[in-house]
């Protein structure tokens, strides 16, 4: 039991240093060689801390382990929402939430977090059917956004990403994959183990797998104002387009992609 809990907190913390420390940083010295507008960027950076989150869903059904990964989804999208309002609060920049722009971001975050629920509460198992009507949701998102969103201008650069290269950038981000991919293997076969062993509840180990996947989120949100602000005045809101568009697209990426590739491998595995 002692080595499955050691194995589940140094995998956790591996990713949350691989996404704080690779992942981000590769995605900014991408942006900064192409060009990427703040929601660009802060879509990028919600897919690339939605990994955990993916390579502990799949290591959760290879496992035998599903309902944990199912509500490590639930779970993390709320806790990502909770964590996002805490930053803006925190740099006073709630206002900028009652933008008219945002309107559509925040709506589908919303139904990030209604959708898992209503799973639960109405009980729809795991099945090709779910999965497919999920994916659907992720593809009504994305052409949505692109209608009804401009790309806008590049967006400030953080620190060091200033001279980045698409190669630089893709190096890192890769690095950070191949651990965020490895150390997520780790993470869900300890967690099964430990559900197995001491007959936690699934959802239990779902919140806290949940808790410390979302640690990437809160990172990057911190990132994301901390680049914008020496640069904007309070009244700017790049910084929160980006780290909105981080939020929302995490989020729906874990209920409509992510959640429907973890339920093809249980069903295939099961």
């Amino acid at each position: 039991m002692i080595k499955d809990l050691s194995i589940l907190v140094l995998s956790a913390a591996a990713i949350v240093g691989s996404v704080r420390f690779l992942l981000i940083p590769g995605i900014g010295k991408i942006g900064a060689a192409l060009k990427f507008s703040a929601k660009v960027r802060g879509q990028m950076i919600g897919y690339a801390t939605s990994v955990p989150e993916l390579t502990v869903l799949v290591a959760g059904a290879l496992a035998g382990v599903f309902k944990a990964g199912l509500w490590n989804i639930a779970s993390s999208n709320i806790i990502n929402l909770v964590l996002f309002l805490i930053t803006v609060f925190a740099f006073r920049q709630q206002l900028d939430l009652k933008n008219k722009g945002f309107a559509d971001e925040i709506f589908f975050g919303i139904l990030s977090i209604i959708i898992p629920l209503l799973m639960f509460a109405l009980h729809i198992g795991t099945g090709y059917a779910t999965a497919l009507g999920l994916v659907a949701f992720f593809v009504v998102y994305k052409v949505l956004d692109k209608r009804l969103n401009k790309l806008g201008k590049p967006a400030p650069l953080p620190k060091g990403a200033e001279n980045g290269t698409v190669g630089g950038g893709g190096l890192l981000l890769a690095i950070g994959l191949v651990v965020v991919l490895v150390a997520g293997r780790f993470l869900g076969t300890s967690a099964g183990a430990l559900i197995k062993q001491l007959s936690v509840p699934a959802w239990a180990v779902g919140w806290i797998l949940g808790l410390v996947t979302s640690v990437c989120e809160l990172a990057s949100f911190i990132e994301i104002y901390r680049i914008h602000k020496p640069k904007d005045s309070p009244e700017h809101i790049k910084d929160t387009q980006e780290a909105l568009d981080a939020l929302v697209a995490s989020n729906v990426a874990n209920l409509g992609l992510i959640l429907p590739i973890g339920m093809l491998v249980y069903l295939l595995v099961k």
